[in-house]
């Protein structure tokens, strides 16, 4: 890449960046295991998030297999 072009996407880049609101309302769930001020918090909220998915496909598979249990006899 030349030079003047690479310069002039990092300053898009950086123009972006200073642009942007950066004022995001995080609003942690209600049974979150972690406080907002802990560094790890936002992994913590994504791993219970793939816990409550998980458990929702679980579900979803139970109610499946009884369904078909059912029809079967």
């Amino acid at each position: 890449m030349r030079p003047i072009a690479l310069t002039l996407t990092l300053l898009a880049g950086l123009f972006q960046l200073a642009c942007s609101s950066g004022t995001e309302e995080r609003t942690p769930p209600a049974n979150s295991r972690v406080s907002d001020d802990n560094v790890f918090s936002p992994q913590v909220r994504a791993l219970e998030k793939a816990e409550r998915v998980e458990q929702m496909m679980l579900d979803a598979h139970k109610r499946r297999s009884q369904q078909i249990d059912a029809r079967s006899r």
